[in-house]
């Protein structure tokens, strides 16, 4: 799936991670030598790394876990209920910095554009990493993070200031406190995914270009749109993306909706190999670039499989945004009436039936058999009554 030169990389990048407690001994029980990794297929043998193996290595190797390595910066991000630590050398710092740089670049930004940033600068350094690809771009930020919509407006009106960064929710509290930017690029929570959501933000933002940007803490950036808003590219001088099957792990074609796993491509600090994101999407080749054409979709935590396909509720909530009548709030109930599945959603609200019907079918890839809308869902949540 990924040229030579990538390959190439990967055998550096496998070779660094054996270093470390985490893969030297997941490499061992799978009697895998990342020295004889040399095709695509082979690397595909490697065993998936998931959050639960991060957390067992954090308590072994407390509190840094074994793949810590020193460097320039030390950050936190979500493990569970937990906060475990990243790690990036001054290298990687650089390194991330030239590829956001690209990533904004594709999606319109010059030189010499004034950027407010809203993400966070503290604990998770979301903020930082990305004000380092700003700045190495040439444009000129302002370090606002989150929390006074009001605020940020003021310096956005005040300064004449070109893009807007951060959640898209966010965003929305900014534009409807007078702000009005030529670019937003927007991460951190669904985004794209949700039907004309992008349409009302640009609205109400009145900018030009709205991109959505996908990374996670352990990785970032993974894919992000252009000023194209056609799909999102994934970064792969950054990351290798993978999708693969929630419950075998075995990897996906091309087109297969499935779960997001991502390696390192060059990566000194916290190097990470086939880590499972339990994030939601489908892989399009577009000539020699991957995309993400939905983005992200939902969330892989809870599936069941109904009709012989496998269904995400999670997926459920950003189809259910785009309807202004509802509230968010539905219930999946599955039942086995004369030995044939029968899949109901109820939902909160009001809506066009029909219209609701198709979108979920769309997205959930199976069609409800039943749609409910009800004034007020007593009890939300995902009830498999067959067994």
């Amino acid at each position: 799936m990924y040229d030579s030169t990538v390959l190439e990389d990967l055998e550096d990048q496998l070779a660094r991670a054996a270093e470390h407690d985490l893969y030297a001994e997941a490499f061992e029980d799978a009697n895998v030598d990342p020295a004889d990794v040399d095709s695509w297929e082979a690397f595909q043998s490697i065993p998936l790394t998931d959050p639960d193996d991060l957390k067992t290595d954090f308590e072994d190797h407390g509190p840094e876990g074994s793949l810590y390595t020193p460097g320039a910066m030390i950050s936190f991000s979500p493990l569970g209920e937990d906060l475990a630590p990243m790690f990036d050398t001054r290298a990687d710092l650089d390194y991330e910095a030239s590829v956001n740089a690209d990533v904004f670049e594709a999606a319109g930004i010059d030189p010499g554009d004034r950027v407010l940033n809203t993400f966070g600068y503290t604990l998770f350094g979301t903020g930082l990493l990305l004000q380092r690809g700003f700045e190495e771009l040439g444009a000129e930020v302002f370090p606002v993070g989150p929390g006074d919509s009001e605020q940020a407006a003021g310096f956005i009106s005040e300064f004449d200031v070109d893009v807007l960064v951060g959640n898209p929710s966010f965003a929305m509290k900014i534009a409807e406190a007078g702000a009005s930017v030529d670019t937003f690029v927007g991460g951190g929570e669904p985004f794209t995914s949700i039907p004309g959501y992008r349409e009302r933000l640009k609205a109400a933002l009145g900018c030009e270009t709205a991109i959505d940007y996908f990374g996670t803490r352990h990785v970032m950036p993974v894919a992000a749109e252009t000023a194209e808003e056609d799909g999102l590219y994934v970064a792969d001088d950054y990351a290798i993306v993978e999708i693969v099957d929630p419950d075998s792990g075995d990897p996906l074609p091309i087109g297969e909706r499935g779960e997001v796993v991502v390696t390192h491509r060059r990566k000194e600090g916290f190097p990470l190999v086939r880590f499972r994101t339990g994030d939601l999407a489908e892989l399009e080749r577009r000539g020699g670039d991957l995309v993400l054409p939905d983005g992200v979709v939902g969330r892989t935590d809870d599936r069941l499989k109904v009709k012989g396909v496998k269904l995400y509720p999670e997926a459920i909530p950003a189809v259910l945004a785009a309807f202004g009548g509802l509230s968010g709030e539905y219930a999946v109930r599955v039942t086995r009436p004369d030995s044939v599945d029968h899949l109901e959603i109820v939902c909160e609200g009001t809506a066009d039936e029909s219209a609701l019907a198709e979108a979920l079918a769309e997205r959930l890839v199976v069609s409800p058999d039943e749609i409910t809308l009800v004034e007020d869902l007593e009890e939300p949540g995902v009830f498999d009554e067959r067994y």
